[in-house]
């Protein structure tokens, strides 16, 4: 993967699963791990390209989780790895990076969440993924509700994230009992 800046790309959008997602995951947290090599992290992908057949913006979320270590380190790393930090896309949990790259002569946008390990913020990443990977029905439910936010929304973040609030809510609740 080469590290370039993608041009004239929408950002909501709904675009069909594609399993070059998974490819590139596997391709990227290899050399995240050699990156980041002697640091305590576990790193997932989540997301929509991570729910097969689900579709959406199709870019590839990253999960890192610190498992122990500090968090200024790690970040630098992250930076190193030719990621550029968001300062105010993240939160007090969550540090914010994107990296655009070419897989296979495919423009792929990486977002990654650098988060505590077994966090709220891991958590909730990891069991809303999979939830709707053992759950056809809602995974296809999601499609929908994504597919009309992505055309109600225009474009505003704020209203795209609205538009998927409730069905991202319940889900989590009912991802939360089987928990």
């Amino acid at each position: 993967m080469n590290h370039k800046r993608i041009t004239g790309r929408k950002k909501y959008v709904f675009k069909k699963y594609s399993n070059i997602y998974s490819l590139a995951f596997k391709i990227e947290r290899r050399r995240l791990l050699t990156g980041m090599r002697g640091l305590d992290i576990m790193i997932e992908h989540v997301g929509s390209t991570a729910v097969r057949g689900l579709g959406g913006k199709n870019i590839l979320d990253i999960l890192v989780g610190i498992r122990s270590g500090r968090r200024e380190r790690i970040k630098r790393k992250i930076i190193e790895l030719h990621y550029d930090f968001i300062e105010t896309s993240g939160n007090a949990r969550r540090l914010f990076f994107v990296r655009d790259a070419k897989y296979s002569g495919k423009d792929i946008r990486i977002h990654l969440h650098l988060v505590k390990f077994n966090g709220y913020e891991w958590r909730q990443k990891t069991l809303f993924r999979d939830y709707l990977k053992k759950h056809r029905n809602a995974m296809l439910e999601y499609a929908d509700v994504k597919k009309r936010a992505a055309i109600l929304a225009k474009g505003d973040k704020e209203a795209y994230m609205k538009l998927k609030e409730r069905f991202i809510n319940s889900t989590m609740k009912r991802a939360m009992r089987q928990y």
